[in-house]
């Protein structure tokens, strides 16, 4: 009798620490289901419950982190529509009030306006595509430092207009070809050269190189900037789609943090890795390996 009555009580523990974890995941799984990201869950031991209760802890930091960055970015996004709007609007309202007239100056000022508008929906629009995977690849084989030499020289006015020196000293002379799509590699190197132009400071220094591997059957090329720098905490974040860099790196320019991460999407679609860190320049260093 002693023994049964012994045995009773020892299951009724043990179910009791068994269910007592199963009541807290299933409280804590109804509270992400309904939004609230920063509830967590006590762990304790290391039987697979723990662990469990562990995952689902990293689940829900992971998805408060998520829900933070959403929300920063539309936040960013608001404020860049609002501000070409903003002018747009008091310039219009300006000539209707006979404060302004439609001058050649004017008129200038307002097609900038738009154009900037259209830069940003154009960049959410290509973002949406690439992370949907309806971006369209046509693959041949190209010339990808012809592609990187082209896309260059298209911006080597606006790097001399803000006091940007733009360093080829070391890109390959030779044709290089591997197998990928002409429009969406010069997208990527049209992103970085806007990024290096956006981010950083005159006089500055932007060098760009490049380098076989021919051991591994791929190409290296490498964007280089001067000053200001990234924190180290975001150097693995900036290919995120929903990350900003705050502070130095971008606290007078505007962007909304797309261009990144579209890179990281078309070099991704080439079955390429695309690697960012800190330059000896002291800016950011991105690293592009695409295979032959």
């Amino acid at each position: 009798m002693l023994n049964a009555l012994i045995s009773l009580l020892v299951t009724f523990l043990l179910s009791r620490q068994m269910v007592k974890p199963i009541s807290l995941l299933r409280r804590g799984i109804r509270e992400l289901t309904d939004g609230n990201y920063a509830t967590r869950i006590h762990t304790v031991g290391c039987d697979e419950l723990g662990q469990l209760s562990h995952d689902f802890n990293h689940l829900a930091a992971r998805l408060q982190q998520h829900e933070q960055a959403r929300q920063q970015w539309m936040m960013d996004i608001t404020h860049e529509l609002r501000t070409p709007l903003s002018i747009l609007r008091g310039e219009i309202e300006a000539i209707q009030d006979d404060i302004n007239t439609a001058n050649p100056q004017t008129i200038q000022s307002l097609h900038q306006e738009t154009l900037h508008l259209q830069r940003l929906v154009d960049d959410l629009y290509a973002l949406s595509m690439s992370d949907n995977g309806a971006l369209s690849y046509q693959k041949e084989r190209v010339d990808i430092i012809q592609i990187l030499r082209d896309s260059i020289n298209q911006f080597t006015q606006r790097f001399h207009e803000q006091a940007l020196e733009l360093n080829t000293d070391t890109l390959l002379k030779q044709a290089v070809y591997l197998h990928g799509d002409a429009q969406r590699l010069q997208q990527l190197f049209h992103n970085l050269l806007k990024n290096s132009l956006r981010y950083t400071d005159s006089p500055g220094l932007v060098h760009i190189s490049a380098q076989l591997e021919l051991d591994k059957h791929t190409i290296t090329i490498i964007f280089e900037d001067s000053a200001p720098g990234v924190p180290n905490d975001s150097l693995p974040k900036l290919f995120e789609r929903l990350y900003r860099v705050e502070h130095s790196r971008n606290r007078t320019t505007s962007g909304a943090g797309i261009g990144l991460s579209i890179c990281h999407n078309i070099v991704t679609a080439h079955n390429g890795a695309i690697q960012a860190t800190h330059s000896h320049l002291g800016g950011l260093k991105i690293t592009l390996r695409l295979p032959l």
